[in-house]
Formats: structure tokens, sequence, C-alpha cells
């Protein structure tokens, strides 16, 4: 009786495990390379990771325009699908993160971080940097960034990416117009 009882114990456990292979073997995977940095910034590719579509094969980030003019874009597409959206341009000084996320996407709930320079929801974040000093006192630096289908809205991993983003951008000393 007991080495019976054993036999069906393993055989419970080998249905078990060839079930749970045969599932995840089906589940397609990121095949694609998550970047270190969009467009020239740095950005924490683990959060920019929880963003990007679950499944892909090719990642390709394409970049138009420059801060230096006014304003820049960039595009991250896995496949054929364009995914998420950076943007950055010039503002008028003052405007706030809140009142950009709010007006861009109608949002009335969002969190904000980094003393409400940072404002985000799980599909977006906006960031404002301060530009105060010499010649800048008349404009701000603010990035927008957006997930699109097929990538996947995740609240925590938008903050992180925005921060990380911004701490990068500011580092690059972007207030200052190229000469």
């Amino acid at each position: 009786m007991r080495s019976s009882s054993h036999v069906r114990f393993g055989i419970l456990l080998l249905v078990a495990a060839v079930t749970v292979v045969g599932c995840s073997s089906e589940t397609p995977g990121q095949e694609f390379t998550v970047p270190k940095a969009l467009c020239g910034v740095s950005v924490p590719a683990g959060a920019l990771a929880q963003l990007l579509p679950e499944s892909g094969e090719r990642l390709t980030v394409e970049r138009r325009g420059s801060l230096d003019d006014g304003s820049a874009l960039c595009g991250v597409k896995v496949d054929e699908d364009t995914v998420l959206q950076v943007s950055g341009e010039r503002v008028n000084a003052g405007d706030s993160a809140r009142h950009i996320l709010r007006s861009r996407l109608l949002v009335q709930e969002q969190k904000s971080a980094n003393g409400n320079s940072i404002a985000y929801v799980d599909q977006a974040a906006v960031s404002v940097i301060q530009c105060r000093g010499a010649d800048v006192e008349e404009e701000d630096v603010s990035t927008f960034v957006k997930v699109l289908r097929p990538a996947r809205p995740n609240e925590s991993a938008m903050k992180e990416l925005i921060q990380g983003y911004t701490a990068s951008l500011k580092k690059q000393q972007v207030c200052k117009r190229a000469s």
C-alpha cells in the first residue's frame, strides 16, 4: 500500500511538472535588449523593462529634434509598434508638472514626487526642471513620458523611470542652450 501511494504521488508530481513546463514554454518573451539610455539620456533599465511589452523581437529608438531648438521627441518601437514616447520641451517658467500632465491627458487623479517637480500615473509622467540663472529666467525644461499599447502601464515603474530620466537630464545641463 505504501509504495502505491508513493507511485501516485510521483505521477502527480510528474504531471504537475510537465504542465508547468508546457505552460511556460508557450509564454512569449522579450527577445529584445532593454536599453540603458533613451536618445542620449540614461534611464533605469529595470523600470523601463516593466513598461515595455512582455514580448517582442526587436526594439528601436528614434530621435527627432533637440531641446536646443525648443523640443525633442524620442520614440521607442518594439517590432512595428510605437510603445513609448519621451518628449522634452522648453516651457514657460513656473509651469507645474501636475498642470502639464492634466492638460496633456486630462488626468485629474495623479501622484507627485520630488517636491512636486514630477507628476505621474500608471501610463504617463511629467517632470519639470527649473532653469534659473543668468540667461534662463523665462523658461524651464519639461519631459513627458507616455506608454502606448501594447506597452504595460505600471505606476511604480513610471515613477522610477521619470525620476531616473530627469536626474540624468539635469546632469546634462539642459537649461543652457548650445551656442
